[in-house]
């Protein structure tokens, strides 16, 4: 059987056609522990559960308990799950790993084992799996279902919130949708929350613009953006107002600057292939981005006509030198925080 998105695996559940194995991973953590606790739950119903639901912790499995569970019958039920937690294989030596496989590659009928992350650091990089991982993930593609819960992007997202505030009485323009997804990185967690508060504070009307920017956390990640092109364009009163928030949010200077030279990177990226004569999917393909950042590339695209190579490339490299600065000559918050304003001040005096 072959790995499913998300979408087509729920259609296969409902229409009953159940594997003896699944695999469940991504950055959507949310959504994948939603999904897997109601998997579960059809699969063994809660009155069935104190005889046929076996759970393991996958960071400190014990295999022969795993075994004899994957071997029991089902009692007085249809089935017997399996669910395993956050196995990471780098952590799973040789032996165990070999057991393991041979367990799950014999599994009788009326035996569902589902093996999903949701604290596991999985990946070796923001988008590919570790290796071994990797590997285990092909394993469970042979012999069962793989799922990765995958980040939506804005566009997904922004649809997806506009359907659930319409649920809820609201309305929202897709513009304001997509705004709210790219605030909360398209996660879902963070997304349902502020769909509860929108719809409580809005009351059945139209949510805007105004009510997004009043009730919304802003999650430092979503700022670089803002923060990069308003460095560009000089704007030291909304560059330094939104410092001080984000120093009152205990975020570290550290983590700021690296936000926004993240985004720079973005800016300096889209610069390139707009001169090029190049596309906003020709740079997400050749970098590689996540589905929850292709907005990024887009706005760049949009904003990087106002400003000259030379500009991003001298803001680069003052960025470095602070980045630097604040690695070797750390003296506290307050100090630092120091450091990172006289570097966003020279980017700011630019003239070029």
């Amino acid at each position: 059987m072959s790995s499913l998105s998300p979408t087509l695996l729920g259609k296969q559940i409902r229409e009953n056609n159940i594997s003896k194995l699944y695999y469940f991973y991504g950055h959507d953590v949310t959504t994948l522990e939603a999904f897997t606790k109601k998997l579960v739950k059809k699969l063994c119903p809660e009155a069935s559960q104190t005889m046929n639901l076996h759970k393991f912790d996958g960071k400190k499995i014990d295999i022969p308990a795993f075994a004899d569970a994957c071997q029991a019958l089902p009692m007085f039920a249809d089935r017997v799950v399996i669910t395993v937690n956050d196995l990471n294989m780098d952590n799973v030596n040789k032996d165990d790993g070999d057991s393991l496989r041979k367990i799950l590659k014999s599994l009788e009928e009326g035996t569902t084992v589902i093996i999903y992350a949701t604290a596991a650091e999985l990946y070796k990089n923001k988008k590919a799996l570790t290796d071994k991982n990797k590997r285990f993930c092909e394993f469970c593609d042979k012999n069962g279902i793989v799922c990765d819960f995958a980040l939506k992007t804005t566009q997904e997202m922004g649809r997806a919130i506009a359907t659930e505030l319409s649920k809820l009485g609201c309305t929202i323009s897709k513009n304001n949708a997509e705004y709210i997804a790219e605030l909360c990185l398209c996660n879902t967690g963070f997304v349902k929350q502020e769909i509860k508060k929108l719809s409580d504070y809005a009351q059945q009307r139209e949510i805007t613009r105004d009510d997004i920017d009043l009730l919304c956390i802003r999650h430092v990640e979503s700022d670089g953006y803002s923060l990069a092109v308003n460095v560009l364009r000089s704007r030291a009163d909304l560059v330094f107002n939104r410092l001080y928030e984000l120093s009152m949010q205990n975020y570290e200077p550290f983590e700021i600057l690296g936000i926004i030279s993240f985004s720079m990177t973005d800016m300096y990226r889209a610069k390139l292939a707009r001169s090029g004569a190049l596309t906003v999917q020709n740079v997400v393909n050749d970098f590689d981005y996540p589905k929850n950042r292709e907005f990024a590339v887009r706005n760049m695209f949009n904003d990087c006509a106002g400003f000259s190579i030379e500009r991003i490339t001298k803001t680069i490299a003052i960025l470095s030198d602070t980045d630097l600065a604040l690695k070797t000559h750390s003296s506290g918050k307050s100090s630092d925080m120091l450091t990172l304003e006289q570097g966003l001040a020279k980017c700011m005096a630019l003239r070029c």
